[in-house]
C-alpha cells in the first residue's frame, strides 16, 4: 500500500504542476506598470472651425481649421495589477498648440493685413484609468481594454486683427476653464526583451470631452460682448509609447 501510494503522488506531480503554470506566470509579473507616450488626436471642434470658416469667408482668407493640424500631446500613465485580469491606475495627458495666419486682403482704406492665431497654453487631463486583460497567459504579445473617467482643464486665445496706417481693428478672446472627460479603446504591449520588464505600447481609442460655455469677448471686431467658446476634444485618438513593468510581483 505505500509503494501505490507512492506511485500516486508521483504520477500526479506533472499534472499539478501544468494546472499550476498559469497561476505561477501571473504571480511572476510585477505588480506594477509604467508608461510614456505620444498622442495623436483627431478632435471635432465643429463649432470652433465653423468660427474660423466665418472669418474666411468675412475677408476672403484661407486660414487652417483644427482639422489642417496635427494634435499632439504627450502622456503618462502608472497601473497596478489587482488581479490577473485587472490593472487599475492613473493617466495623465498633457498639451500646448496653435493655428495662425496672415493675409494682405483690399479694404476701403488700402490693403491691410489681417492676422489670426488660436493658441491653447495648456490641455491638461487626469484620468482614473483600468485595463482589462483579455489573455493571462500571453506573454510577447499583451492586449488590453481601456476605460478612463476624469477632469480636464485648457486655457487657450483667440486673437484676429485688421491693421494697416488707417485701420486698427480687434477682436481678443481669453478662454479657460475644466470639464470631464472620458476614454474607452484597445491597446497592446509587446515585449522588448527576454524578461519582459519592457514593451512598446501601441492602442487606439475615443474621447468624450468639451468645454462650452460664454466668455468675454474685446475689440471692436468682437460680434457681441459675450460669444460661445466651445472646444470639443471628442474624438478618436492613436498613442505609441515604452512601458516598464516593475515592483513585487502580483498577488
Amino acid at each position: 500500500m505505500p509503494t501505490a501510494i507512492r506511485r500516486a503522488a508521483l504520477a500526479a506531480i506533472p499534472l499539478a504542476v501544468v494546472l499550476g503554470a498559469p497561476q505561477a506566470a501571473v504571480a511572476e509579473e510585477p505588480g506594477w506598470s509604467a508608461t510614456v507616450y505620444v498622442q495623436e488626436a483627431f478632435p471635432k471642434q465643429t463649432r470652433t472651425n465653423a468660427q474660423i470658416d466665418q472669418i474666411n469667408a468675412m475677408f476672403g482668407t484661407d486660414f487652417d481649421t483644427w482639422d489642417d493640424v496635427h494634435n499632439l500631446s504627450l502622456g503618462a500613465k502608472v497601473f497596478k495589477r489587482v488581479a490577473p485580469m485587472w490593472r487599475v491606475g492613473l493617466e495623465f495627458d498633457w498639451s500646448a498648440g496653435s493655428i495662425s495666419g496672415d493675409a494682405t486682403i483690399p479694404t476701403e482704406a488700402g490693403p491691410a493685413q489681417v492676422s489670426f492665431e488660436q493658441k491653447y497654453d495648456i490641455y491638461a487631463d487626469l484620468m482614473a484609468a483600468t485595463h482589462f486583460l483579455p489573455c493571462t497567459t500571453c506573454e510577447r504579445f499583451e492586449p488590453f481594454v481601456l476605460g478612463g473617467l476624469g477632469f480636464a482643464y485648457e486655457k487657450d486665445k483667440t486673437t484676429l486683427t485688421l491693421r494697416n496706417d488707417f485701420l486698427d481693428e480687434g477682436l481678443f478672446v481669453d478662454n479657460d476653464g475644466w470639464f470631464p472627460v472620458a476614454t474607452v479603446g484597445l491597446g497592446a504591449t509587446v515585449a522588448l526583451n527576454q524578461k519582459r520588464t519592457v514593451g512598446l505600447e501601441l492602442g487606439v481609442a475615443y474621447f468624450w470631452g468639451r468645454l462650452e460655455h460664454k466668455v468675454a469677448a474685446e475689440g471692436s471686431l468682437a460680434p457681441a460682448p459675450e460669444v460661445t467658446a466651445d472646444t470639443d476634444s471628442t474624438g478618436p485618438n492613436y498613442w505609441v509609447g515604452l512601458s516598464w513593468k516593475f515592483g513585487a510581483p502580483a498577488n
